[in-house]
């Protein structure tokens, strides 16, 4: 019988594992949905890049291509970590989530200033509060560093709009408002939540990665079966 996809159950002495262990992908959905839904959101921002304003597309282009890359990697390292469990995997995994996602977060800010998306504006005021406020697990120091130089990418991208809407004389005056209006709002929130990751992250021990050889808790790696489209060709039969 597969049993591949059937969790583990921990042992009742063992010590709970670090949550980017646990987020390892157990089931095929896990590692090819989240980059799906990236490449899917992604494209919805070139389109509604589109409809809104053709002029917008200098910035909206490159935003949309940061999304497609993104989820393109994120599928790499998520199909690896399934195949190939083990600690190493894992943080790896970890590592590419939050690259990905940080990047992704500073582009939709590019893409939310450029358009004069107020609910992206808004949303993401309020997520990067709540984000370091109410989370329950507690972040590694690569995911606060990550945050926190996310966050000063975002205070820059509206330091540079205001300044832009400030002194380029083309720019109308309904986004130039939009810009300096914000920017007021989003670079000290942005200064604070960068500089409270930063100063958390110093104080947050590094991950135990030790016996990255192995499984380290996780499950046995399956073997990939012959009618999956998404598994590597069997290279080694004679």
């Amino acid at each position: 019988m597969d049993t591949r996809d059937d969790p583990v159950e921990p042992e009742p002495d063992a010590e709970p594992q670090p949550r980017w262990i646990r987020r390892t992908p157990v089931v095929p959905e896990q590692w090819w949905g989240p980059p799906t839904a990236l490449a899917a959101g992604a494209m919805a921002i070139l389109a509604i890049g589109i409809w809104l304003q053709r002029s917008a597309l200098p910035v909206v282009t490159p935003a949309c291509a940061v999304g497609l890359v993104g989820a393109f990697v994120l599928a790499v390292a998520g199909r690896r970590a399934y195949w190939y469990p083990s600690r190493a995997a894992s943080w790896r995994l970890h590592r590419t989530r939050v690259l990905v996602w940080n990047a992704v977060g500073v582009a939709l800010a590019v893409f939310a200033f450029a358009v004069g998306a107020r609910t992206i504006l808004t949303a993401y005021v309020v997520g990067a509060t709540g984000l370091y406020t109410m989370r329950r697990d507690d972040p590694t120091r690569f995911e606060r560093r990550g945050r926190a130089v996310a966050s000063a990418a975002v205070a820059v991208v509206a330091a540079v709009y205001a300044v832009v809407a400030l002194t380029v004389p083309v720019v109308d005056e309904a986004h130039a408002s939009l810009w300096i209006g914000w920017s007021i709002l989003v670079v000290p929130v942005a200064v604070v939540v960068a500089v409270l990751n930063w100063r958390a992250a110093s104080r947050t021990p590094g991950p135990d990665v030790d016996g990255a050889g192995d499984a380290g808790g996780l499950r046995p790696a399956p073997e990939p079966p012959g009618n999956d489209p998404l598994s590597a060709p069997d290279r080694t039969a004679s």
